[in-house]
Order: C-alpha cells, then structure tokens, then sequence
C-alpha cells in the first residue's frame, strides 16, 4: 500500500495507525512500532483490537519529544 501524506490539521480528535503513518510519511509498520513505545499518547479499544491516538496528546508527545 503506497503512504498518502495527511495534514495535522485536518486530523480528527481521535486517529488510527494508518492515519498516524500517512501523517509521518512512515509506513504502518514504523507506526506500530511507534504506538508500541511507553508513553505515546494512545488507546486501545475494542477489546484492546483498535488503536486510537490522541490528536492532543500525539502535539504534547511530539513538542516534547521532537520540540516540534
């Protein structure tokens, strides 16, 4: 599957993975990689099935982190 680019701004307040990859430009593996890390701003849902990441918390994370 070829990565689309996403804008922060047109983010819902709440995303997945695929959204979180188009949005770095990484594939969806990086971006499992990345919601697998302590600390990121994520949630599971569904059973624990479905991940969702903040849109506020992935800015905070990313200020934070990247001071972006």
């Amino acid at each position: 599957m070829a990565t689309r680019h996403l804008n922060f701004d047109n983010l819902p307040s709440f995303f997945g993975v695929r959204e979180l990859a188009a949005l770095l430009g990484v594939g969806e593996a990086a971006s499992y990689a990345l919601v697998r890390r302590k600390g990121f701003p994520c949630m599971r849902v569904n059973g624990g099935r479905t991940i969702r990441i903040s849109k506020a918390g992935f800015e905070v994370w990313a200020q934070q982190n990247f001071g972006i």
